[in-house]
């Protein structure tokens, strides 16, 4: 990949937009870009966008024309999206934070990676192409903090093989001489902070701006997350959500459109950053011919768990059809205090909001549906089969009693539709504790299952009788 120069003194001359070779044409300065009637084909601005992401070379830029690039760059991105909304700084800000913390991030990668290496066996040539890396890395982290005492060592191991110029050892000594109170005003300057949508409306913009804003946070001291995300935010978006799960049925019917995909998505036990990389990276995001089905574990392990939820609920809310949660047995009262949810909303939002934020998480919990069919024939939730809650006495559609085993019978979707899901803690040996602990086994027959405080294991035999009798064709 070529990278394009670009200096300080150009971007204070002017905003310069290139094409793929580099060669630059056109001028407009900053200010009077947001005040600009912008016209011209959509595709020009996403050239621009482009060219930002992939073929400038940012880490020379001083601070105030990073953010410059950034006003270019929202700018066009706005047009290419057909936002009618104007450009802020607010929106310039949360741009600058997010994508100068992920830039820093892969650069302490890249130290992370060095230290495990030797350089003595490398020659003259590779030797320098580390360093160059390193000093690339170096000037990006510089932009955020300093350089910690492993980094400093791995950098001045290299150089001391390869040679400093003057310059570069006056650099490293500004770099190792920088205070803590700096970076604690570059902090201060770029911290954002999520608002409710004046007509409380959520859109496609506010959640980028949520997950842009919630990836930023997520570097950051979690004791400062109130700060990103106020609880009054926090609880309106749990509450929209809330409100639509509870009118959706136990196990919710996915109509799926021709040409459309549906990605199943199992245990994300808070880590949103897996979370995002899924939606960034591989599948792309909800959309009219994306669906989502989540099939629960959103909290629980990681520690992000409070992010992961956010941002589900906030897809929820924006396109309801498209994205399915459903619940796992990790979103319960009993699990949720021991699997460090709770301590970690109570970290998030201090001990005086904390039991607010927590009661609220559990009431969209209650709200969750238990298990999704699609397109007529699949079946999934996040356990597996249950028993009837007729037990011996329950008969087959066709009226054939059904096999048993230690007085267990297999349920149906009709009582699974009739169970009472609004629960904070789930009653052990039930109809629903199955349905969020249960598992598969390879011998025949149905039993509790020992291993697990609920739930039951079932075997092949009583896949078969499930998919035949609700007349389906897969189980997930």
């Amino acid at each position: 990949m070529s990278l394009v120069p670009v200096t300080d003194n150009q971007i204070r001359s002017r905003s310069y937009f290139g094409d793929s070779q580099g060669n630059f044409s056109g001028k407009c300065s900053i200010t009077e870009m947001d005040l600009l009637l912008l016209q011209g084909d959509v595709d020009e601005f996403r050239e621009i966008m482009g060219i930002i992401n992939k073929e400038m070379d940012l880490v020379t830029l001083s601070d105030e024309n990073l953010r410059r690039v950034f006003m270019i760059f929202e700018i066009a991105f706005g047009v290419v999206n057909a936002r009618t909304k104007p450009v802020t700084e607010t929106d310039v800000d949360q741009l600058w934070c997010s994508s100068v913390d992920g830039m820093v991030a892969v650069a302490k990668q890249v130290f992370d990676y060095a230290s495990e290496m030797t350089f003595q066996d490398l020659d003259e040539q590779w030797k320098q192409a580390v360093l160059g890396m390193l000093r690339g890395a170096r000037n990006v982290i510089s932009k955020q903090s300093v350089l910690d005492s492993t980094q400093l060592g791995v950098l001045k191991e290299l150089q001391a093989e390869v040679g400093l110029t003057t310059n570069e050892r006056l650099l490293v000594g500004e770099l190792e001489s920088q205070s803590k109170e700096h970076d604690l005003s570059v902090e201060a300057s770029c911290k954002p902070c999520i608002s409710w949508p004046r007509n409380g409306r959520i859109t496609l913009e506010w959640i980028q701006v949520l997950i842009s804003t919630l990836k930023w946070s997520s570097w950051k001291d979690p004791k400062e997350f109130y700060n990103v995300m106020p609880v009054t935010v926090a609880k309106k978006l749990i509450n929209a959500a809330s409100k639509i799960m509870r009118g959706e049925k136990n196990c919710v019917k996915v109509h799926v459109r021709e040409d459309s995909e549906v990605i199943i998505v199992g245990d994300i036990h808070g880590q949103f950053h897996d979370l995002i990389a899924l939606f960034e990276e591989n599948t792309g995001f909800p959309s009219d011919r994306r669906y989502f089905i989540f099939n629960g574990n959103y909290v629980g392990g990681g520690s992000w768990g409070l992010e992961v939820l956010l941002v589900l609920l906030a897809w929820k809310v924006l396109i309801p059809h498209r994205v399915f949660l459903l619940r796992g047995n990790h979103e319960s009262k009993d699990c949720t205090l021991t699997n460090g949810f709770w301590s970690e909303i109570c970290t998030k939002f201090g001990l005086k909001e904390c039991k607010s934020v927590y009661d609220k998480c559990l009431e969209s919990f209650k709200a969750f549906p238990l298990a999704s069919v699609i397109a007529s024939s699949i079946y999934t939730t996040h356990g597996g089969l249950f028993r009837s809650e007729g037990s011996g006495s329950a008969k087959s559609s066709q009226g054939v009693k059904r096999r048993k085993l230690n007085t267990l019978c297999l349920g149906s979707l009709k009582e699974l539709a009739k169970v009472n899901r609004f629960l904070e803690d789930v009653p052990e040996n039930s109809l629903l504790a199955d349905v969020l602990w249960s598992d598969p086994s390879l011998e025949t027959g149905i039993r509790e299952n020992k291993d697990k405080r609920s739930g039951l294991l079932w075997g092949p035999d009583y896949t078969e009788e499930f998919l035949s009798e609700n007349n389906l064709k897969v189980t997930d």
